[in-house]
């Protein structure tokens, strides 16, 4: 599963992608030519910014948001899922992560794990400020 990690930074973004090979281990994206958009759209770090401000910040997002499927702003990712979580860096500057992977997922582990790591990404903020 490719993890990814939005750092608002002003008004700019930055976006950091890790694991996102993973994501051919599995059958539903064994398709080549399916395969390829998906990653390049992984790899197209303008794509991810579009995918996050525009349908991703269009409603409440803070905490976790499941989008499956045909729920994803990108025609190259409707065979997943992604799994996000906002958390709070600063007063009013945010981070997202995010899960990405088939639409089969262990949705009840992916939440708990971004429910720790937001616990665990608050708690490192706090004591910076």
């Amino acid at each position: 599963e490719a993890i990814m990690k939005v750092v608002a930074d002003d008004d700019d973004f930055k976006i950091y992608t890790s694991g996102a090979t993973n994501i051919l281990k599995y059958p539903e994206l064994s398709d080549k030519d399916k395969a390829t958009e998906l990653l390049y759209t992984l790899e197209e770090k303008k794509m991810l910014t579009e995918v996050i401000q525009n349908k991703m910040e269009d409603e409440d997002t803070r905490g976790i948001q499941v989008y499956i499927g045909n729920e994803t702003p990108v025609e190259s990712m409707k065979d997943c899922s992604v799994v996000t979580a906002t958390y709070e860096i600063d007063e009013g500057i945010y981070g997202k992560v995010g899960i990405i992977g088939p639409k089969r997922m262990d949705y009840e582990k992916v939440v708990s794990t971004l429910q720790t790591l937001m616990v665990q990404l608050d708690d490192i903020f706090k004591k910076k400020t």
